[in-house]
């Protein structure tokens, strides 16, 4: 039977990674450095969906979001959200739009050009593969296609330029359906691509918060009334009642509760959104539908858990109103609570609060992931740049702040992947080495656990500012290194614990795979080294 709209996403966000988040970075790396084997037996899909009908039975958190505002507007037979792998059984004539929420379509987020260099990823494979199905099923049934989500942005024109300039593969790809690269545009004249248009067949894009108005973007696509691309403003959705109420699962138990961050970074997209917090009685109700489907663990979606409830200048944790939540979940049946990101600066500043939540989560044996990003560690670019990641602390104080911070999540049993920007053109040199000196020092003296993801510095609107691996000096060379060097000792140590939850099988498949990546980013790294300075330095060799 046919759907009048049909929901879905690519395959590298239908899966429940095993209950771990952090294995969806996996997606982010070289589709040839994990076979699709591999890439299945980490992050499988077939507890996603229903093997008969195809019907998710987990789906993103925004995807369920639009298929809430859908189904209130036009009854629950009208809309279906659809395992890519079995999109034919609900397409057919009666099916007007096809929406699919997207991460990162074409693979060129941040963490995807870091890891991945100039290779497909899986994220792109993904999602090329399931638009060239889509494309074939349009021909015959004529609908339109529809991408929304955080990702959508790659799919204009001034982004797929960014591609065409920097020469990756699929850049020669796009530069089939336009052979003249136009000068870098704004966002004002943004415009799906020729090729994204022309070959994926994608008909619009939605960028913003869609939530409350999808019905009438969809009624509007379908009567052909709809632009290409259609932006929303960032904060029109001002109260979180008027969200739509998820009634259906999600991945990994996730669940939103808040929008937005308040920390100011000024190279950071999520600080665009206002901050608006979901109240505890909204998170249980919508956490209680995983739990109810026997998934007891819950994630919590936020930009920065440490200021949830937090209404201060100084940034100081609101511990009473984060710790309402935790003992509204636990009383609601969730066995283990993580979430997605904090700061460095809001563990510091509550030590007691994260020993807290460990003891709730019962973490004695046990390890869980979160996302602190650290960036660089130079007062001066912190204070220019992010004045308000510190807040309570000062700039100044960051290096300490960080130290202690990462001691206090390791005694807690919390396990950061921390991030790093690499080649701001704002950062000189010596600055650089701090960074780099500072990860050394926590590595090898002070011996932290977690790992640390170095993204390339990237400009979209003027590429001359972007920095890319050829233009990678020394400097940025050895931070770049430091950190995949102190990974690959991070990986071989923990992936046995990592993976306590796989298969026998799957277990000593992904172990010695692991030990065997290892090996082969290093020593990629030191010949992409030699390739571009003629020798290998001392301090690849120690």
């Amino acid at each position: 039977m046919g759907y009048k709209y049909v929901l879905s996403a690519d395959r590298s966000q239908l899966s429940n990674y095993r209950g771990n988040f952090l294995f969806g970075f996996l997606s982010c790396g070289p589709a040839k450095a994990s076979p699709e084997p591999i890439y299945s037996m980490v992050c499988p899909t077939k507890d996603t969906y229903d093997d008969v009908t195809g019907e998710l039975v987990l789906a993103p958190v925004g995807l369920r979001r639009i298929q809430g505002a859908l189904e209130k507007a036009f009854g629950p037979g009208s809309v279906v959200a659809q395992h890519p792998f079995m999109l034919e059984k609900v397409i057919d004539e009666n099916t007007r739009v096809v929406g699919l929420t997207e991460m990162s379509p074409l693979g060129i987020g941040t963490v995807d050009t870091a890891i991945s260099w100039k290779n497909d990823n899986w994220n792109r494979k993904w999602f090329v593969r399931l638009m060239r199905q889509l494309k074939e099923l349009k021909r015959r049934f004529h609908f339109k296609v529809v991408v929304g989500g955080p990702g959508a942005w790659q799919l204009l024109n001034p982004f797929t330029d960014y591609l065409r300039w920097q020469g990756t593969p699929i850049g020669q790809m796009a530069t089939k359906f336009r052979r003249a690269v136009k000068p870098f545009s704004t966002k004002l004249n943004a415009g799906i691509d020729d090729w994204v248009r022309e070959d994926l067949g994608v008909d619009h894009v939605v960028e913003g918060e869609a939530d409350v108005v999808a019905p009438e973007i969809f009624e509007k696509i379908e009567g052909g009334d709809a632009p290409e691309y259609i932006r929303l403003l960032t904060n029109s959705i001002r109260s979180v009642d008027d969200i739509p109420e998820i009634k259906r699962g999600t991945p990994t138990g996730s669940v939103e509760i808040m929008r937005g961050c308040g920390r100011g970074c000024d190279f950071c997209a999520p600080n665009l959104r206002a901050k608006r917090d979901f109240p505890v009685d909204r998170v249980v109700r919508e956490a209680g539908v995983n739990i109810r489907m026997g998934h007891d663990a819950v994630w919590l979606l936020s930009e920065e858990l440490t200021l949830y409830g937090c209404d201060n200048r100084d940034k100081v944790p609101n511990k009473e109103a984060i710790l309402d939540l935790y003992m509204a979940l636990k009383a609601a049946g969730a066995k283990k609570i993580g979430c997605t990101h904090w700061t460095f600066a809001g563990v510091c500043a509550a030590p007691d609060l994260i020993r807290r939540l460990s003891e709730i989560n019962d973490l004695r044996n046990e390890w869980m992931g979160v996302q602190p990003g650290l960036e660089w560690i130079s007062p001066r670019m912190v204070r220019k740049f992010m004045p308000y990641k510190t807040k309570p602390y000062s700039p100044e104080e960051y290096p300490e702040v960080v130290r202690e911070a990462i001691k206090i999540m390791n005694v807690n049993h919390y396990y950061p992947a921390i991030t790093l920007v690499v080649g701001h053109p704002d950062e000189q040199d010596d600055e650089v080495d701090m960074t780099t000196q500072f990860i050394d020092e926590l590595s090898n003296r002070e011996g932290i656990h977690g790992i640390f993801a170095p993204l390339l510095y990237v400009d979209y609107y003027r590429p001359e500012r972007s920095m890319d691996y050829d233009m990678m000096n020394e400097h940025h060379w050895r931070l770049y290194y430091t950190a995949w060097k102190h990974n690959a000792k991070e990986f071989s140590q923990r992936i046995w614990l990592a993976t306590q939850s796989f298969g026998p099988l799957s277990r000593l498949v992904t172990v010695v795979g692991t030990h065997i990546l290892n090996f082969y980013i290093l020593r990629f790294l030191k010949s992409e080294y030699k390739r571009r300075f003629g020798k290998v330095p001392d301090w690849m060799t120690v």
